[in-house]
């Protein structure tokens, strides 16, 4: 088992990658079938850390793999999730803003059909929002119990300082 940064969250060191499962966006061909199959084999096989994204399919991975997960100790795995793409007039948009990411959070768990998340990632960071004000409403979340963790992916080393 890994511990996850300063989290209380520990996983096993492989995890699943989702993108395919529910990524219709991302990858031609796909069925909804197969990918719930691949994350209970994953699961059934000892992986711990379902990595997935509201970008992978927007939101139709999170949906497989909370359809997926209905079988599984909750307690048994690891969920990670990312959250930037804002969707209006068929248009994306990357908003890191605290109230799109506190009700990305909110709408990763309905979808997910789970009462937290392990780790929720600001998946990539806008030009506008000051970064201290997008981790603090994530920090929100976290007191909730919402989510157990916060990472950021696709961040500069100069936007994490």
């Amino acid at each position: 088992m890994v511990k996850i940064g300063k989290s209380e969250v520990s996983t096993t060191s492989l995890g699943l990658g989702t993108n395919a499962v529910g990524g219709y966006n991302l990858f031609t061909g796909l069925k909804d079938t197969d990918g719930i199959d691949i994350v209970k084999k994953a699961l059934d096989s000892g992986i711990t850390m379902l990595d997935t994204a509201f970008a992978y399919g927007m939101g139709h991975s999170e949906e497989l793999i909370g359809q997926a997960i209905q079988d599984y100790d909750r307690s048994k795995f690891v969920i990670a999730t990312k959250a930037a793409q804002d969707v209006k007039n068929g248009e994306v948009q990357i908003n890191n803003s605290p109230e799109f990411l506190k009700q990305s959070v909110d709408e990763a768990l309905e979808r997910l059909q789970t009462d937290y998340i392990d780790i929720f990632y600001i998946h990539f960071p806008d030009d506008h929002t000051p970064k201290n004000e997008a981790v603090a409403a994530l920090n929100e979340m976290k007191k909730a119990g919402k989510i157990k963790a916060i990472g950021v992916s696709n961040f500069s080393l100069d936007q994490i300082k």
